[in-house]
Formats: structure tokens, C-alpha cells, sequence
């Protein structure tokens, strides 16, 4: 007996009691059980898709899809292939979620730090914006930015800013870069992305050399002026070389007709702002209260040690503040970030071609468990890629202090 309890010890305690073991034990059997559960649900759900002959499978994606697509930031034809133009979409929501992001990120850092101002107007300005765009439903937002919209002149009586900016009820269309030449194009935007990492390369290194010798190097000047510099230098060489520009200026010009349609330039339409002035202010209010939270985690003596080192309040948020907030803030930021993306998904209530909007339409001629089981694949994929590049700036953040 006293043989067998020697064998069921772990480092001199019984398995039964030691910590680790009961740990694996836990995790092995919970993920043994999740398993089990879900390939119940599935194999049920399989089932009764049998026994209802409901049609399912993913045979259809080769097929024409014959059906257009109101904005599409990718080449587009109805002759194109159902797979071709979920692609499409998806790239209609990518696009849509990577600008909200970023655009949601910079107003909230601004009406986070609003809310901490000493000056009384603008601190309570900014707090009846987190108020006020916190607790309105997203879709309400979303309709209000659409009949506003729809409330401006139609195309052919639309406003005219400088004979280049049209805005009316289809939207806002612009001058817009285009590749004169493809192939041109892209060697000129791959040599930009080099020199963008030159630019990070440049600016760490005179940044850390600022730090150890205590002499102003200008990081950030010597950073850009090298992007700027590889761009400008790239852009002569390639367009001596090839007798023309890599980009050219495409400017809007109104069609003759009864319609008066824009022509040329770059069209936003009034689905795809309405959508992203909608993300944009409902997810900035939560991201205010993000940047305000960390902001104010991070204790007081950090910044009156700030202030007696001479830097302002502006340059002891920056330097000081911000960046020990950071650790504070980036976790349920990764959170926002998702939930812009995941309330794209409301953009068929006012008219865009989104991921999900284009699938109920593809649900028509198609099997609709195959359509949005690929939907939420694809939802998933975009999640876990923000969760994964956050997790790793939040990690760098945690071990440099970044």
C-alpha cells in the first residue's frame, strides 16, 4: 500500500493535491468535454439539415454570381464568381474596419484627454460627447448619418468646392491617385514600403542615441525626411525610366445627361461615409473612456516629477503619462477594435455592400448554412488578426516599456 502511494506522488505531494496536476487535469478534461459538445452540436445540426433536405455544401462558389455589387474597392463584374465576390465584400469590410480604426483611435485619444483638461468647457464638452455617442444604439446613429445624406442635393445639382470636390446625396467624390502604369505602381509602392522601414530603422536608432548622450538628434524629422526622401528619389528614377509618372491625379468630372453623374476621381459613397462617420463616433466615445481610465491609473507623482523636470503638460503626457497608460489601455482597446469591426456587420441597414449585406444577398441562389458558416469564418479570422497583432504590441509595450 505504502508502495502504491509512492507512485501516485508528484515531487513528494499526492497527485490528488498537487496544484499542477489538478490544473492539467482540469484543462484536459474541459477540453476533452468542449470537444465532445461541439462536435455534438455539429453532428446534430448535420442531421437535421438530412432529414429537412436542406441544401447545403460549397459546390456554388465556382459558379457566376450575376449579381452586382454596389461599391466595390476591388474589380468587379456580375460575371465574376460567387468566391470572387464574397472576396469582394470582405475586402468592402476590411477596408471599412482598418479606416474606423484607425479614425476611432486618434478622435478617442482626443476626447480622452479633453476629458482630463483643466479648462472646464472643454472637459465637459468632451464628456456630454462620450455621453451622448455611448448610449445612442449604433443602428440609430448609423440611420441618422444616412438621412442626412440623403438629405443633400442630387447629382446634378449637388455642392461644387473648387471644381474638384463634389458632395451630394450619392456621396462625396474627390481627386484620386491612379497608377498610370501597374506594374509601375507597384515596384514605386514596394520601394516606399523600404523606405518606411528605413524611416523606423532611422528613427530608433537616433532616438536611442538621444537617450544615451542626452543630444537632440530629431528622430522623428530624420525619420520622415527619409520616407520623403525615398519616395521623391524613387518616384524621378522611375518616371525618367519609364517616360511617365507612376501615379497620376484622376479629377471628378460630371457626365452629361439627364442623371448627371461623377465621373473619374475617387467616389465615397453616401452608404460607406454614413457607415464610417457611424463606427467612428460610437466607438471613439468608448475609446475615451479608455485613454481617460489609463490616463488617470497612472499616479500623480509621475507627472508633477514630469513638471519639475520642465516639461510641459502636453510633453509629460507624451513622454511620461501616455506611454506607462499604455499597459493600461491597449488590452480592452484590442476589445474596441473587434467590436468596430463586428458592428460593420449593420451596414446592409443602410445600403452597403458589406461582407454580410452581399452573403443575405447571395442566400437567394445559394445555400444559405454554406454562406454564413464561410461569414463567420471570415469575421472570426478578422478578430483573431486584430487579437493577435494587439497581443503582440501589448506585449512589446509590457517588456520595453514602449
Amino acid at each position: 500500500m505504502a508502495q502504491m502511494t509512492g507512485l501516485l506522488t508528484y515531487q513528494g505531494i499526492p497527485v490528488w493535491r498537487h496544484a499542477r496536476i489538478l490544473r492539467w487535469v482540469t484543462q484536459i478534461v474541459s477540453g476533452f468535454l468542449a470537444v465532445v459538445l461541439v462536435a455534438w452540436f455539429f453532428l446534430n445540426i448535420g442531421g437535421a439539415i438530412q432529414d429537412r433536405n436542406i441544401p447545403y455544401g460549397f459546390s456554388f462558389l465556382d459558379r457566376e454570381y450575376q449579381t452586382p455589387i454596389g461599391h466595390h474597392f476591388l474589380p468587379y463584374e456580375s460575371s465574376d464568381t460567387f468566391f470572387y465576390a464574397l472576396g469582394v465584400a470582405a475586402t468592402n469590410t476590411v477596408v471599412v474596419s482598418i479606416i474606423g480604426v484607425i479614425l476611432a483611435t486618434a478622435l478617442g485619444i482626443v476626447i480622452g484627454v479633453a476629458r482630463l483638461s483643466g479648462n472646464w468647457i472643454v472637459s465637459k464638452l468632451a464628456l456630454a460627447y462620450v455621453e451622448f455617442f455611448r448610449n445612442v444604439p449604433l443602428l440609430v446613429q448609423l440611420f441618422f448619418w444616412f438621412y442626412i445624406f440623403l438629405a443633400l442635393p442630387p447629382e446634378r445639382d449637388g455642392f461644387v468646392f473648387f471644381d474638384r470636390l463634389y458632395v451630394n446625396n450619392a456621396g462625396i467624390s474627390t481627386p484620386w491617385p491612379v497608377p498610370s502604369d501597374l506594374s509601375m505602381g507597384l515596384v514605386w509602392l514596394g520601394l516606399v514600403l523600404i523606405g518606411v522601414i528605413a524611416g523606423v530603422f532611422v528613427h530608433r536608432m537616433l532616438l536611442k542615441r538621444e537617450t544615451m548622450t542626452g543630444k537632440a538628434s530629431y528622430p522623428l524629422v530624420s525619420g520622415v525626411t527619409t520616407v520623403v526622401g525615398v519616395g521623391a528619389v524613387t518616384w524621378i528614377v522611375l518616371m525618367v525610366a519609364g517616360g511617365e509618372s507612376p501615379f497620376v491625379i484622376s479629377e471628378p468630372v460630371p457626365r452629361e445627361g439627364p442623371f448627371g453623374r461623377v465621373a473619374g476621381g475617387f467616389t465615397a459613397p453616401a452608404g460607406l461615409l454614413a457607415l464610417l462617420i457611424g463606427l467612428v463616433m460610437y466607438t471613439a466615445s468608448f475609446i475615451a473612456e479608455i485613454v481617460r481610465a489609463g490616463i488617470t491609473s497612472v499616479g500623480k507623482g509621475q507627472t508633477e516629477a514630469a513638471r519639475a523636470l520642465g516639461l510641459s503638460n502636453m510633453a509629460a503626457l507624451r513622454h511620461d503619462t501616455f506611454p506607462q497608460a499604455l499597459r493600461v489601455i491597449i488590452p480592452p482597446l484590442i476589445s474596441q477594435f473587434l467590436n468596430l469591426t463586428k458592428n460593420s456587420s449593420l451596414a446592409g441597414a443602410i445600403g452597403y455592400s458589406d461582407l454580410t449585406n452581399v452573403a443575405k444577398t447571395m442566400t437567394q441562389t445559394a445555400p444559405a448554412v454554406s454562406i454564413f458558416i464561410l461569414i463567420m469564418l471570415s469575421y472570426l479570422a478578422m478578430s483573431l488578426a486584430y487579437s493577435l497583432a494587439g497581443n503582440l504590441y501589448n506585449r512589446y509595450v509590457r517588456i520595453t516599456g514602449a
